[in-house]
């Protein structure tokens, strides 16, 4: 993170030397979490990254996502029993949150849980507006069976062969864990869906470039580090590169470099996933490449894939705003802002800025 928020062209980035290369992260210099730019979490869509969203259904690993509420079609608990249930919940990354998708003959589609391995499917074989959805061992049973019909801009109705009827989020909710269920089609967009490919695969690592590192300051750091990037290779195909952590107690918090380079300093409120995961992006290239100020002249990242993408996890409304060379939502520039789901989209997004030339 920078000390001051600055904007410059990029004939002239070169000439900062050191300065362009590190951005430290104070947290007077950030947005207010608590600030009226924060974002709906009402999700709707204008047009979906072609890096992140196929155009057209095909045999694949998915998340599947509700147009209305941006969260993930999701297998409570993990569980892997029959007749577990299927509920909404905003991304995480996890296997309970994967689904694979394979093409039957008639245009159908198995939906499987990564997790379980079980099928998707309408309870009982029911045919009854609200009739409960959940999982079971895949039979290739009607009711286990799905037709993807596009409405535009890459939504879906998703719609099972035995009931003819919607899969939907039950009474329009926006709430995790609320239920899933099958309803007649009556254009509600907690009736459309929008499918993420994972893109499990990364190949970012680290490695320590300093010695005599306190052993409680190591372990946090390399606990940091391991589960930062993790993060990172589970959300997207980043393609290899080795970073290079120093551990530096003039560094007032954390800072992070278009060179590859991480300084973690004594103040151990820093030395945590949340920062790690920061301190990546800036890697990156937020807040320091030229791609990043070309795509953020109005304050607002303007890049056609990024813009895409927010709007699919927070609306028509949702923007990436920016300030300081960071940015919000999901820049995870405070402790508070932390969470599974703000993480598995924290990755999406620094993916889709760097497929926007940042």
């Amino acid at each position: 993170m920078k000390t001051k928020p600055f904007t410059l062209p990029s004939a002239g980035i070169l000439m900062l030397g050191f300065v362009l290369f590190f951005g430290s992260c104070r947290k007077n210099d950030l947005p207010d979490p608590d600030s009226k730019d924060q974002l709906s979490v009402k999700a709707k869509l204008s047009a979906i990254p072609p890096n992140e969203t196929p155009l057209s259904i095909t045999n694949g690993t998915f998340y599947i996502v509700n147009r209305k509420s941006g969260k993930t079609l999701d297998v409570g608990g993990f569980q892997t029993a029959d007749g577990s249930n299927v509920s909404q919940y905003g991304g995480t990354g996890g296997t309970n949150q994967k689904w694979a998708l394979t093409l039957l003959p008639g245009d159908y589609y198995s939906i499987i849980g990564v997790h379980s391995a079980k099928g998707l499917q309408v309870d009982q074989a029911g045919t009854a507006d609200g009739a409960n959805v959940n999982i079971s061992t895949y039979s290739g049973a009607t009711n286990q069976q799905w037709q993807f019909t596009a409405l535009g801009n890459g939504y879906y109705r998703i719609i099972n062969r035995n009931s003819g009827k919607d899969l939907e989020v039950a009474n329009q909710s926006i709430a995790d864990g609320a239920n899933v269920a099958q309803w007649a089609y009556n254009g509600g967009e907690n009736q459309q869906w929008s499918l993420l490919t994972v893109n499990a695969g990364g190949q970012l690592n680290w490695v320590l470039n300093s010695t005599g590192v306190p052993a409680d300051v190591l372990a946090r750091i390399t606990s940091a580090m391991n589960d930062a990037c993790a993060r990172y290779n589970a959300g997207a195909n980043w393609p290899a590169r080795t970073l290079t952590v120093q551990y530096n107690t003039g560094v007032p918090t954390a800072d992070g470099s278009t060179n590859g380079n991480i300084r973690f300093g004594a103040n151990t409120s820093y030395q945590n996933v949340r920062t790690a995961m920061h301190e990546i992006a800036h890697t990156y290239g937020v807040g320091l490449s030229s791609g990043w100020t070309s795509n953020t002249s109005t304050g607002d990242f303007l890049g056609a894939n990024t813009v895409a993408l927010i709007k699919i996890f927070d609306g028509t409304s949702g923007v990436i705003h920016t300030g300081g060379g960071h940015f919000w939502p999901y820049g995870l520039n405070y402790d508070n802002e932390w969470s599974e789901t703000n993480a598995f989209r924290h990755v999406k997004l620094v993916f889709a800025m760097r497929s926007d030339g940042m």
